[in-house]
């Protein structure tokens, strides 16, 4: 089997054997050889409102459609070990943990790259008013970001503290561009100088990333021992898992014989 990437899909490429079958010592069939390739999009748009919501793609065989899946949650402890289940309403302040991680794909092969992150107190990545958390796959230094996993396997993790928006809003909105990155190439990671706050070492191919969005995420003031108004309960789409926050992204695969 070979691998390669260009840029914007990962390309596999392997045959199959096959003979008769028929047991004897010699024989005088032909074997059956069928070259096929299987191409991954680097990247995808998926969007994640806090209730679940999930996309699902049917696989189709002979023309070779399959999926992979990615999934975007946020976690209360630096073990994330408990994710937030409903609403996500967190006190200023405290930290927030999230983890992105990819589904159905080799993670001997592949790892996630957090290339930047970003909230707004909209649901709009477009939005002109929004606080950097992430710049160029490092913590942003002008706020309390720890980077804890990117593009070592398919999780990548990061935290940071809980704040709100001057202009009296109760929500934030959190966005972040993404891709994958084959781990052959060992170019997948960089160091970022704390000091500097830049990165250093590896250099990065350039790539094509695709907006990731979560939200609303609500604050709360822990001095005022209540919990502020106004929090968004629902999904445009309908609920199908109670009990963990997650999106189900479908991505396809193209084979060609």
């Amino acid at each position: 089997m070979s691998q390669q990437a260009n840029g914007t899909h990962f390309i596999y490429e392997n045959f199959i054997l096959g003979d008769s079958g028929s047991g004897n010592i010699i024989s005088r069939e032909k074997y059956l050889r069928i070259h096929f390739s299987c191409v991954y999009p680097q990247t995808q748009s998926l969007s994640m409102d806090i209730n679940p919501l999930e996309s699902i793609v049917h696989s189709i065989l002979p023309a070779g459609q399959g999926t992979y899946q990615v999934r975007m949650i946020p976690y209360q402890d630096a073990e994330f070990s408990h994710p937030f289940t409903g609403s996500v309403n967190v006190e200023l302040s405290k930290n927030i943990f999230v983890e992105v991680c990819v589904d159905g794909v080799d993670s001997s092969q592949f790892a996630s790259v957090i290339d930047t992150c970003w909230a707004t107190p909209v649901n709009d990545p477009h939005s002109s008013v929004r606080w950097d958390l992430i710049i160029d796959m490092c913590p942003s230094p002008n706020d309390k970001v720890e980077l804890l996993q990117n593009g070592v396997s398919t999780s990548s993790r990061f935290s940071f503290s809980m704040f709100m928006f001057i202009a009296n809003s109760t929500k934030v909105y959190l966005h972040c561009s993404i891709h994958l990155c084959l781990l052959s190439d060992n170019r997948c990671s960089v160091h970022c100088d704390s000091e500097q706050h830049g990165r250093e070492g590896r250099s990065v191919d350039i790539h094509e990333s695709t907006s990731i969005s979560m939200g609303p995420l609500t604050w709360s003031d822990s001095s005022k021992g209540e919990q502020l108004p106004n929090q968004v309960q629902g999904s445009r789409a309908p609920s199908l898992c109670a009990s963990l926050m997650m999106l189900l992204i479908s991505m396809s695969v193209l084979i060609s014989f």
